[in-house]
Formats: structure tokens, sequence, C-alpha cells
């Protein structure tokens, strides 16, 4: 599948070539006025689209560190469910996640997760579970590593039964 894309937001113009394609948040229904939620660094959009093409065809998951609305980590965890449709963190490795990223002075800003072989968009799984307990503030990013040549990422919030498309900013650095 071919997406119209758009250029990022971007510090520099450089283009990341380590798949040799550009990231950005590709949305075929984007309409020009997405909301900005995120600043990214590419080295940390670089780490979840390697650790979803790393454990694909199991949905791969993590969390993300912010301070003062830009991501400075990216933790992976384990899949429990070990599963290409859904994905699940265990409770306690997640409080263990949370206390480092407190320690280090940062916020949980929220999740990512891939999508092997569907769009990188929120299932009915994925609203059903996140939305309840981790709705905004939290911003949840969807790695599509259907096709492997051609991984995106899109970001998200989910709440109320629905999730709302959003723009991030790809940072240098």
């Amino acid at each position: 599948m071919q997406l119209t894309a758009r250029p990022p937001r971007v510090m520099s113009e450089a283009p990341a070539t380590r798949w040799g394609l550009r990231f950005w948040n590709a949305s075929p229904s984007y309409n020009g006025h997405m909301t900005v939620v995120v600043r990214l660094p590419r080295q940390f959009l670089d780490a979840m689209i390697a650790h979803a093409l790393e454990d694909a065809p199991v949905e791969c998951c993590g969390v993300l560190a912010a301070v003062d609305g830009t991501i400075v980590a990216v933790h992976r965890a384990r899949n429990t469910e070990a599963s290409p449709y859904r994905f699940n963190i265990d409770p306690r490795e997640y409080m263990k996640l949370e206390e480092a990223i407190t320690d280090a002075g940062a916020t949980v800003a929220g999740f990512y997760h891939s999508h092997t072989g569907s769009e990188a968009r929120p299932s009915p799984t994925d609203i059903r579970m996140m939305g309840t307990f981790f709705g905004p503030p939290y911003i949840h990013f969807i790695l599509g590593v259907a096709d492997r040549d051609a991984p995106h990422a899109r970001v998200f919030h989910i709440e109320e039964g629905s999730s709302t498309e959003h723009e991030y900013e790809v940072v240098e650095g």
C-alpha cells in the first residue's frame, strides 16, 4: 500500500535512511489540521521501528518517557500475549518502568506497539483495552510493519471508545 505523505516537521531536512525511506506521520485521511502532540527524536523513532521489525510477527510494545513534550527515552516491554493481534504489558513490569522513568526525572508520555499485519491505527481491541485507563494525556504510537520495506508510525489519543490521530514532530538529535 502506498501512502500519500506530506513532509514532516523536521529540524533538519535530511531524511532518515536507516531503511532507505523517510519517516513521517503519513495518513491518507490527513486534512492538514492535526495537532502536534509530541516531539520525537529520530533515534527513538528508529528504535521503535527496529523493535517492531525484530518482534514481528508478534506485536511489540513499550513505554515512552518525556520531558517538556519531547520523548527522552523508549523502554521496550515484553508482550505477555506473544500474539500478532494484541499486546499486554505485565503490570509489574510496567510499574518498574514507570519508576525508572520517574527516577530519571521524566514522566510516562504513553505507549507504543506494532501492527504486523494491519494498518497502523487503533484496532477495536486497542481502543477497548487502552482507552479505559490510558486516555489523554497518554499518547499511543502505532507502528505499521505489514510492509517491512515501508514501516511507518502514527500517533493517537484513545478515549471514550474512539481514537483521534495527531501529528508528531521528528527532530534530529
